[in-house]
């Protein structure tokens, strides 16, 4: 079942490429299914958005015999109208139903991005203004995993792609600044990063991202050097390697709950070749991540919290000048 949270200003009828003011969003819920670029949602409301999420984890534990149903949080990342952000979580519900075996709960937060290639850095500007925003939701819903922790029988996780990481690193931080360092339940119980446009160096101990692992058990890295969207923002953000395609910059300064996968094997042009989104597009590198099989296997493994070394389709990384830390793989 698909839920949107977004900070988007209504324009002209729709939700546009501007934000709300004054840090507020809106509950979206109640899917209508329609064809592409005329669904949306039908009802709005925060207290009936969690009623109707908690139902729906409900209906999958007594009717599916789901015991412990995914509730997957997903940023989408730069050049993505509203409808746009729509297609995503759609697109990512879709192939998810298909791996894991039954339909996950998937509640996107949709911030203004332009849906135009060339406004990269007024992107970055809308992530910037949309943090209060971000903040504010994930305070609430951390309010309604603390009311709901007695009887809660979900796995919550988080799934941010491209320049969502950005949103994910800075909400993340200023989340901090409330609730301080998280002890016992962890906000996440799996985060996954794909194509993170963000610094190699933030998901380091002492890094700006530092706090995307205070907030979850664990969290997982793909990335690709093939990934030639990265590439470009490497350029517009001054050379700096980006995260995405190059991995982290140092392996011995990740904190334990820390994984990077190399993902280059299946996160290329030739091997995503064919596969089409919603659209009717052909799939970029840069998202192939959300596409490809073999991926989509590891990363349904990964919310299924199975231990790093048990993981199907992968192996170590092993650097022979150093001791072995269980900190980088790749997908084969």
């Amino acid at each position: 079942m698909l839920f949107m949270a977004t900070n988007r200003r209504i324009m002209g009828g729709t939700y546009g490429d501007e934000e709300k003011s004054n840090f507020k969003f809106d509950y979206l819920y109640d899917y209508d299914g329609k064809a592409r670029g005329q669904d949306g949602f039908q009802k709005s409301g925060k207290r009936a958005f969690e009623t109707a999420l908690l139902q729906e984890l409900e209906r999958l534990r007594d009717e599916d015999g789901i015991n412990t149903p995914k509730v997957i949080l997903y940023l989408h990342g730069y050049n993505n109208d509203y409808h746009d952000s729509i297609d995503e979580i759609y697109d990512l519900h879709g192939k998810l139903t298909v791996a894991c075996g039954y339909a996950p709960v998937i509640v996107g937060f949709s911030w203004p991005s332009s849906g135009a290639t060339p406004y990269y850095l007024s992107d970055r500007e809308e992530v910037r203004d949309s943090v209060g925003a971000f903040t504010r939701f994930l305070r609430d819903i951390n309010d309604l995993m603390t009311r709901n922790e007695k009887d809660c029988f979900s796995v919550t996780s988080c799934v941010a792609h491209s320049m969502g990481n950005y949103l994910l690193r800075k909400g993340a931080e200023y989340l901090s600044d409330h609730l301080g360092t998280p002890v016992g339940r962890k906000f996440f119980d799996e985060t996954v990063l794909l194509a993170p446009d963000l610094a190699s160096a933030d998901i380091e101990v002492d890094g700006k991202g530092q706090y995307i692992a205070h907030f979850s058990r664990r969290v997982h890295v793909y990335y690709s050097k093939y990934d030639r969207a990265l590439k470009a923002s490497s350029i517009k953000r001054f050379g700096g390697n980006r995260l995405g395609r190059h991995g982290p910059e140092d392996y011995d300064n990740l904190a334990p709950n820390v994984i990077a996968v190399d993902a280059k094997a299946f996160a290329n042009s030739e091997a995503i070749k064919g596969e089409k989104d919603r659209s009717g597009e052909q799939v970029s590198v840069h998202s192939s991540h959300r596409y490809h099989k073999k991926i989509l296997s590891d990363m349904v493994q990964v919310l299924s919290s199975v231990d790093r070394d048990q993981i199907k389709g992968r192996e170590l990384v092993a650097d022979d000048e150093r001791m072995v830390l269980r900190n980088h793989y790749r997908l084969r």
